[in-house]
This record gives structure tokens, C-alpha cells and sequence, in this order.
């Protein structure tokens, strides 16, 4: 086991990745979560706790007063209505803390909607994979993760309290909403210390969940191997494939080499067919090239179909390097070619005369 792992020094390849994400295996930290969703809660005890704290009050002291009179099924119906209407528009500031836990995952992994992790998996219940898993590496880490945060966070409250402790006997003489001021003072006071705490562990545990991902997305090189003859086929296979394409499109080109009007060569390592139709292209067209013994199979076919065969090094070499067969003439060589083809064309005559 501990060989296999030391051979996986592979990253995880973007196939494996994207497995592993419609699997539903996504590199999360629950801290993130929590962090956000005290944040949350922080952030609305801030903004509206006041305006719900008095809007309760102004709510129960309301509903008392109307129910000291007599009242109809009608009156208590549409009282209950309209408190419960007036209730929900006060703690609906609360209703958003959760969305703050669930925005941790977006911002973890982006939104990804897969089904595989409700499927049935006999794994889960497997008393020997639940021992495994028990032991792991992940199951220390969460262990330690839990006992040093709720140890961190034991002191954090013990500290803030401890100095609060001068001021508790005062509570028996506050009234009512003094105390309950005091108390939400202190709350906020810990939740803040408990937002910053908990700020640290999260970043702490997701580059922790982060490594433990690309860990276990790490390929041997044979496993990069395979998932490439899957992925591009066998690199055997592709290099023979593309060696006959490149035998059919050369015995393509040297099947144009008869109807070229001139062969240009280096002399001996160089060799470019040229042909000018005037009704298929506006310039000088590139039909053949190849050197060593490519060249000399033009050179070869051109001979035998009485093709003339002149040598030009400077041409050659730079038709060589800049035109592709099938490829016109560009601009520059014009006159070199034009000049060339009119040499040809006057021992054509010529022969032509005799």
C-alpha cells in the first residue's frame, strides 16, 4: 500500500478531475460553513437585532392588550393572521442566516448538481470500511480540528465572561430590558471574539481539505498512461496513423508531379514542383516539395514526364522554407518564379518549333 502511494507523484489529471466532481467529491471544509453562518448570524444580531428585539416586544404588548377585550372567531382569526404576517417580517432577517452556510459551498467549489452521493452504496455500511475510516489520516484531523476549536473557544467565552464577572450582581437590580441588553452586549462581545477564531480554523482547515483532495487525485505514471490511450488512443496506434496519412498525402503530391510546369532544385537535397493555371489560381502553385530522397523521387518523376528539372538554390531554399504544397507563390517571389516559368516556356517552344 505504502509502495503504491509513493508511486503516485502523477497530478491529478483534468479527467480525473471532473470525475471526481460528478461523483460529488469536492475538496469542502465544514469550518468555511460555520464561519460563515456565525458571520451570519453576527452580521443580523449587528444590523437588526435591535429592530427585532423591539419589534417582539411591541408585537407581545400589542397582542395583550387587544386579547383583554371580548373577542369574535372572526376578531381572533384575523388577529392571529395579521401577528403572524407581522412575526414572520421580523425574524425574516434570521431566515438569512442559513444562506450563509450554504454560500460557503459556492464559493468553495462553484455549483455543481450531481446525484451520485444519494445513491445507494454498500460501502457505507460495511463494518470493515467503517473501521478504516474511523482510523484514517482524516478522522485524526478531525479530532484534533474539534478538541483545539472547542478548547479555543471555551477560553474565548471563559475570558470574555471572566471579565464580565464584576458586573453580573448588577442584573438583579436592571430591569428587564437592561438585562436583556447587557446580555446581548455580552453575545455580541463573544460572537465577534468566536468570528475571528473561527475566521483562522476555517482557512487552517480548508487549505487542509484542499491538499487532502489533490492528494488523492495523484496518478502514477501508469495510470497517466492508460487514461491517455482511453482518452487519444494508443500512441502506437495514433504514430501509425498518422505515418500512413503521411504516405497517402505524399503519393497524393507525387501524383501531381507529371502535371507541374517546372521542377525547382538546390541541386541535390532540394525539389519544388510548380505549376500555373491561370483559370484555377492568380499566381504560381506549389504542387510538390520534399528533399533528400523525396526530392529525388520528384526529381525522378519529373524527368520521366518530361518535366523540366532547373536548378535555382536561392529559389529552392526559400520556396522550401516559406510555401506549403498546395500553397501560391506569395508576392515577393513573383518575379524570381515568373522569370523561371518564362525560361521554361521558351524551350518549350522551342522544342515545340523542332
Amino acid at each position: 500500500m505504502a509502495e503504491n502511494d509513493q508511486e503516485k507523484t502523477e497530478q491529478g489529471s483534468s479527467r480525473r478531475r471532473e470525475q471526481a466532481r460528478q461523483e460529488g467529491n469536492f475538496p469542502v471544509s465544514r469550518e468555511v460553513s460555520s464561519f460563515l453562518t456565525i458571520l451570519g448570524a453576527l452580521l443580523v444580531l449587528h444590523f437588526a437585532g435591535a429592530w427585532i428585539f423591539f419589534g417582539l416586544s411591541d408585537l407581545m404588548r400589542g397582542s395583550f392588550h387587544i386579547m383583554k377585550g371580548e373577542l369574535t372567531v372572526t376578531e381572533v382569526s384575523s388577529l392571529f393572521q395579521n401577528i403572524s404576517y407581522k412575526f414572520f417580517l421580523l425574524i425574516l432577517p434570521a431566515l438569512a442566516i442559513p444562506v450563509f452556510g450554504a454560500v460557503s459551498y459556492l464559493l468553495q467549489n462553484g455549483f455543481a448538481l450531481t446525484t451520485k452521493p444519494l445513491a445507494p452504496d454498500l460501502n457505507r455500511i460495511d463494518p470493515l470500511s467503517g473501521v478504516k475510516r474511523l482510523f484514517s489520516l482524516n478522522s485524526l484531523v478531525e479530532l484534533v480540528k474539534s478538541i483545539v476549536k472547542i478548547s479555543v473557544l471555551a477560553y474565548v467565552v471563559y475570558l470574555t465572561v471572566a471579565k464580565e464577572w464584576n458586573n453580573l450582581p448588577m442584573l438583579m437590580d436592571a430591569d428587564a430590558a437592561g438585562a436583556v441588553t447587557y446580555i446581548a452586549r455580552t453575545t455580541f462581545t463573544i460572537m465577534t471574539k468566536t468570528v475571528w477564531v473561527l475566521a483562522v480554523i476555517a482557512v487552517l482547515d480548508y487549505a487542509f481539505q484542499r491538499w487532502s483532495f489533490e492528494k488523492g487525485l495523484r496518478m502514477t505514471k501508469e495510470e497517466i498512461k492508460e487514461e491517455m490511450k482511453e482518452t487519444e488512443g494508443d500512441p502506437l496506434v495514433k504514430a501509425r496513423i498518422k505515418s500512413i496519412q503521411r504516405e497517402m498525402a505524399r503519393k497524393r503530391m507525387m501524383q501531381d508531379v507529371p502535371k507541374a510546369d517546372v521542377v525547382v532544385t538546390n541541386p541535390t537535397h532540394l525539389a519544388i514542383a510548380i505549376k500555373y493555371d491561370r483559370s484555377k489560381a492568380d499566381a504560381p502553385v506549389v504542387v510538390a516539395k520534399g528533399a533528400g530522397l523525396v526530392a529525388e523521387k520528384i526529381k525522378e518523376l519529373a524527368r520521366a514526364n518530361r518535366v523540366p528539372v532547373v536548378e535555382n538554390k536561392p529559389l529552392a531554399r526559400g520556396l522550401f522554407k516559406t510555401v506549403e504544397v498546395g500553397m501560391q507563390i506569395p508576392v515577393d517571389m513573383y518575379k524570381a518564379v515568373a522569370e523561371l516559368l518564362a525560361y521554361v516556356y521558351r524551350l518549350k517552344n522551342r522544342a515545340a518549333a523542332h
